[in-house]
């Protein structure tokens, strides 16, 4: 376990203990530490496994091949990237659909460039950029456990090992993206520094993460489904991210969008986990268990309450208060 006695952010060491928070998503056995840096906010475990150690607390899902998936999975799969395709043609047009840009995240087309997706797990969204956009490259770093034989077969460079490991040269990418990978890596400052340094002068840096300033959050506290632990490190809110573009000379201005199509998932698990820690057990593990089971009622219960949450949703992304941000950065 890595022990952090100043704030990655700021590097001030005025940091106070906020909470000990579990594995409520997955079930592994542990307390961790969740601290926040009362200078700049930044929340984060304290202290941290290590890279090695942390590898541990991942699942198979993490890792499904490119083409895996069933049931409401593929159906909300086909979904996205039908969404995905439409935006990529009609960008402008796109604006009006906002209620959908929580499907097109992290999407930017430019004919012939280079993409690097951070900690791409198996390749889905590389894969996607692919069929978008034939005439780019597409490169990926993973430091987990992902099915090397399906990614080339599906005409992707993934390197396995985090994004120092792979050495890619100065001023080389278009496109970085770090789709939900920004709050998993140990030391953002010097994942900040390294990325600005392979991206390209003019070329877009693309970081979703978790809104550690929602409404879920503020509601539900250590039970807030995105805290993740142990498998997010740090824990980021719009005003965190502004500061780390600042810190590094990034452009930040370009755009921020709030939400993702999980939004109305985080209130529902959340509620789940603080109900879990009244009447003990796990109620989340067991009825996600259900779902991939095929369970008709459970299913039918999940979908109204996530028809139920979206009007919700909507309206916390439209005030910046949704449980997830998305910021792109110029260099």
């Amino acid at each position: 376990m890595n022990q952090l006695n100043k704030c990655n952010l700021c590097e001030s060491t005025n940091l106070e203990f906020v909470d000990v928070i579990h594995d409520y998503n997955i079930g592994f056995k542990g307390n961790f530490n969740l601290y926040k840096c009362k200078n700049c906010e930044l929340m984060f475990l304290n202290p941290q496994p290590s890279v090695e150690e942390g590898l541990k607390y991942y699942t198979s899902d993490y890792y499904q091949k490119i083409d895996e998936g069933s049931g409401i999975k593929k159906i909300m799969k086909n979904f996205s990237f039908s969404m995905q395709k439409f935006y990529a043609k009609n960008p402008s047009i796109f604006k009006i659909l906002f209620p959908f840009s929580q499907y097109v995240r992290g999407i930017k087309i430019i004919p012939k460039g280079r993409y690097l997706d951070v900690g791409c797990g198996n390749g889905a969204f590389l894969y996607n950029l692919k069929k978008l956009n034939p005439s780019g490259e597409y490169y990926g770093v993973e430091p987990g456990n992902f099915d090397e034989e399906d990614i080339k077969a599906h005409g992707l460079n993934v390197i396995r090992g985090t994004l120092e490991d792979a050495h890619y040269q100065d001023n080389y990418f278009d496109v970085i993206t770090l789709n939900h990978v920004f709050e998993h890596v140990p030391n953002p400052s010097e994942t900040m520094k390294e990325l600005k340094r392979i991206l390209k002068p003019g070329g877009i840096l693309i970081i979703a993460v978790p809104n550690c300033n929602s409404l879920a959050y503020k509601i539900f506290g250590k039970f807030f489904y995105q805290l993740d632990a142990p498998r997010h490190l740090f824990h980021y809110s719009d005003k965190n991210l502004k500061i780390y573009a600042s810190k590094f000379n990034f452009r930040h201005k370009v755009k921020m969008r709030y939400g993702a199509f999980w939004d109305q998932i985080t209130f529902i698990v959340s509620g789940l986990h603080w109900i879990s820690s009244k009447i003990g057990g796990n109620l989340w593990t067991g009825l996600h268990e259900k779902m991939a089971k095929g369970n008709i009622f459970i299913i039918m219960i999940y979908g109204f309450l996530y028809v139920a949450l979206t009007s919700l949703t909507l309206l916390l992304n439209l005030l910046k208060f949704g449980d997830n941000v998305e910021i792109w950065m110029r260099k």
